[in-house]
């Protein structure tokens, strides 16, 4: 079965944001809006899409304007973008091509073009794998958003899209387990990850270095379920 991927669509139209919300989710996809630059920035800090469908003309600014500040939270150009617009200008696809993106779409868009160039454009969204890495590597820290989806006073269920393979600490920052005072506590993954869904993943982490103060926040817990 091939993976689900993360897709962010900026556009300043809703009716479009939801035709191709729509679309994209019937094919498995995980969609993400954004109607500006400034909110499409904030969803960057939340979610590392695999693709970006990014709006020529957004409301009082040039979204090609925008692929820089992408650029310089993926220098690396992982994410890939695909421009769409209303614009069937040889200028403007040519520009859009000079500046690297990977495709243009011309409005309206209907659902067998939108099928056809995601189809062919897939095998480029796949985010390379580190493997084998060197020993001097074993300082790496990589970050990632998740949720804790239950708690007892031993263990936590962190559902993430990351899949854990081997024993590992963990740092989580979360004001959940900041307001009942256990978030200096030690978090420590001792098994594989489980699959949940196509790329969502539930890993179970160990609690430790409780005192007993700490477990009466768990304990005041009204639901195990965060």
């Amino acid at each position: 079965m091939r993976k689900s991927k993360t897709i962010l669509i900026i556009d300043d139209d809703p009716d479009m944001r939801a035709y191709l919300r729509k679309l994209l989710e019937g094919m498995g996809h995980e969609v993400h809006e954004a109607q500006d630059s400034h909110t499409a920035e904030k969803k960057l800090a939340e979610v590392f899409p695999h693709l970006i469908l990014l709006d020529i003309n957004l409301e009082n600014e040039n979204g090609f304007h925008f692929i820089s500040q992408v650029r310089m939270i993926d220098p690396h150009r992982r994410i890939k973008i695909i421009m769409i617009s209303s614009m069937s200008s040889k200028k403007a696809i040519e520009l859009s091509q000079k500046i690297g993106t990977h495709g243009y779409l011309i409005k309206p868009i209907n659902n067998n073009i939108l099928m056809t160039t995601m189809k062919k454009i897939m095998p480029e969204l796949d985010f390379p794998e580190a493997k084998n890495l060197d020993i001097s590597f074993n300082k790496l820290t990589a970050r990632c958003s998740g949720q804790v989806i239950k708690i007892s006073e031993i263990e936590l269920v962190l559902r993430s899209k990351i899949k854990f393979t081997e024993k590992m600490k963990l740092l989580i920052q979360s004001q959940f387990l900041k307001k009942i005072d256990i978030d200096r506590a030690q978090f420590i993954i001792h098994q594989m990850s489980k699959d949940v869904q196509p790329g969502i993943y539930d890993t179970y982490v160990s609690v430790v270095g409780l005192k007993e103060k700490d477990l009466k926040g768990i304990r005041s817990l009204k639901t195990k379920k965060a």
